[in-house]
């Protein structure tokens, strides 16, 4: 074989060679991440309820191709419920922030539950030839005691102008401020964590065994995982 089928030859392979990687690598990454907690061995009821972004339960129906095969509510969802029910907890997915609040309304304090609550204010997807990416920003707030009054009172502040959301640090840090100071105040028990993603991105090569939006759910999944191993259900119903 003369040079210049060599030189073909290496190139054909390394093609192939790339077009396998894209095709069947998954990888994470984030412009930045941000941690902050309170952890400790608490007793609770035993039931966490999870309040999910509406727009994520919506999106199929208003931006389907941001939601490539409709999996990224139902991810999230799987994830979380295999985390909580690992620990022995029972999730419940229902809303605890208010869609409409009229006016003279005060915005609920606290339920009678731990509480997980997941904002997103930026999410998308993009479908390539051999890969597809997802990627969204993502703020989880984790209370053991049920505490939602401080996020809500936190998410007032900074709803209206999506510029103060650009960057979760700022909102991450003025809610953990704000839940801590709650809790110690009020002097019981409690675990308290809240983590978040400024563009939480998965690139999925199309032939990789698990679903973008599944490698993503699960990312948060573990963070949530770390938090729940601190309950302890309580035997009285």
């Amino acid at each position: 074989m003369n040079r210049q089928g060599i030189t073909l030859a290496l190139l054909i392979v390394v093609v192939y060679s790339f077009v396998f990687y894209f095709s069947f690598s998954t990888s994470v990454s984030w412009k930045s991440r941000g941690e902050f907690d309170h952890l400790a061995n608490v007793t609770i009821r035993g039931r966490v309820v999870v309040d999910m972004p509406i727009e994520l339960e919506l999106i199929s129906g208003v931006s389907p191709e941001l939601d490539y095969h409709g999996q990224s509510e139902g991810s999230l969802k799987a994830a979380i419920m295999k985390v909580l029910e690992s620990e022995n907890l029972s999730p419940e997915f229902s809303h605890v922030r208010p869609v409409i609040v009229f006016p003279g309304g005060g915005l609920p304090s606290r339920i009678n539950d731990s509480v997980v609550i997941i904002f997103v204010p930026f999410y998308g997807h993009e479908n390539k030839v051999f890969y597809e990416n997802c990627y969204a920003s993502i703020l989880v707030y984790m209370s053991s005691s049920g505490d939602v009054g401080s996020y809500l009172s936190v998410e007032e502040r900074y709803s209206g102008d999506s510029s103060k959301t650009d960057d979760l640090q700022y909102f991450a840090v003025d809610l953990f401020r704000t839940a801590k100071a709650r809790a110690d105040l009020d002097g019981s028990p409690y675990s308290l964590k809240v983590v978040y993603w400024n563009v939480l991105e998965v690139r999925r090569g199309k032939l990789a065994d698990k679903s973008c939006w599944s490698v993503m759910a699960g990312e948060v999944g573990n963070e949530i995982e770390e938090w729940a191993r601190t309950l302890r259900p309580s035997d009285e119903p």
